[in-house]
């Protein structure tokens, strides 16, 4: 009986060893979050969400893809859909846009009120490589056009030693208490090719965003923009640049932190470490109680039983 209470306790106590390591790794916080979102219906009938991520971990993000289910207030799931982040290469804490359209030829279930939209990030993978970080906004400024579009204008400036391919801009447009109610890109700038010190003006629309007829929670009140280069794409840690001139925007230039040169596991690899602990500790458990047992030899016959024979 002691022998088995004394094998329990020791079995108890590798399973517990071993099952340290799993809290951490079912603990381990997501490398992106959504900040905040908005919906509406555009002018084709879509249901549009619109939202922001940002890169809460300590790596750099290749690409983010998300799904969406769109919930009404009587608990019922109506419609799911898809969506990318339209920047890549997000360092950590570096925020960006997504656009998501529930497109349906019906969305009378629109008028039971939509509750909520859950979202799931599928994709988030940590990459070595990062953007071209020597595009700078040089200046911007944002105006409403007669029809009631809102523009963001400026100029991007190349401050590096390599030619920037292929540059676009993204716009994330905020109202006054700081949420995300529309986005929007730029066409390709001209040039295609900006050498070093070059300077290329940019335009950045708000889409679907009205600002003659969308309620006052969706007018915008301010924007943030995003500098993407298709070429050169660099790799390994990208360098500490000074911040944008123009305060009211967030460009593409932020620095990952110094942890990204730590040697890091996956949370599947540290599972199977822990299990692997587990059945090692149960297996040295028993044969340590084997060798224990056959120290002492098997157990002396009792007084009564000698004097029978």
């Amino acid at each position: 009986m002691k022998q088995r209470a004394f094998r329990l306790l020791v079995f108890l106590a590798v399973l517990s060893l071993g099952l340290n390591f799993v809290p951490s790794v079912l603990s381990q916080p997501e490398k992106v979050k959504i900040v905040s979102y908005n919906w509406y219906v555009d002018s084709i009938g879509y249901l549009v969400v619109v939202g922001e991520v940002q890169n809460v971990g300590s790596e750099t993000i290749d690409s983010v893809f998300l799904s969406g289910a769109a919930y009404t207030t009587d608990g019922t799931l109506q419609s799911e859909s898809y969506a990318q982040v339209v920047a890549k290469y997000l360092v950590p804490q570096q925020k960006a846009p997504f656009y998501m359209e529930f497109a349906s030829d019906d969305l009378s279930w629109l008028s039971l009120g939509l509750d909520r939209i859950d979202f799931v990030i599928n994709q988030a993978s940590a990459t070595n490589n990062y953007q071209y970080p020597y595009l700078t906004i040089k200046e911007s400024s944002s105006f409403i056009s007669a029809e009631g579009e809102y523009w963001a204008i400026g100029t991007v400036q190349n401050i590096g030693n390599q030619a920037a391919q292929n540059i676009r801009l993204i716009g994330t447009f905020y109202n006054a208490s700081g949420s995300i109610v529309a986005m929007g890109w730029s066409e390709i700038l001209s040039p295609a090719s900006l050498g070093p010190s070059g300077t290329a003006s940019f335009k950045v629309g708000a889409f679907d965003m009205n600002q003659t007829i969308v309620p006052s929670s969706y007018k915008i009140s301010s924007y943030s923009l995003l500098v993407q280069a298709e070429e050169p794409i660099l790799s390994g840690t990208a360098p500490s640049l000074p911040p944008s001139s123009d305060p009211t925007n967030s460009s593409s230039t932020s620095d990952p932190s110094d942890s990204n040169n730590l040697v890091s596991f996956s949370p599947q690899f540290l599972i199977v470490v822990a299990f692997v602990v587990i059945i090692l500790g149960v297996v040295g458990t028993t044969l340590l109680l084997r060798k224990h047992k056959s120290a002492y030899g098997k157990r002396p016959k009792s007084k009564s039983s000698r004097k029978k024979k």
